[in-house]
């Protein structure tokens, strides 16, 4: 019983040093994404799936990378 406590304890330290070492690097900056939308803009609809954001205004659609900061795709929305 003992043996397994401390082979189970060696498996939580390995854990523990693999996270640390292998963990994302955080991005520096103000965390701010440029869509190039006029000052008259407004959000209609933000949607948040996983690593993925997607912002409708009603005219443009957006889908944005949260972890990279990049716009994936932009996509033009044909009025009615």
């Amino acid at each position: 019983m003992g043996a397994i406590l401390v082979l189970l304890f060696l498996g939580l330290i390995g854990g523990i040093i693999y996270k640390i070492k292998n963990r994302a690097a955080v991005l520096e900056g103000t965390g701010l994404v440029e869509l190039g939308l006029p000052a008259t803009a407004s959000v209609k609809e933000a949607t948040l799936t996983g690593d993925r954001l997607t912002i409708n205004t009603g005219t443009e659609v957006f889908i944005v990378e949260i972890s990279s900061r990049k716009v994936l795709l932009r996509v033009k929305v044909a009025g009615p």
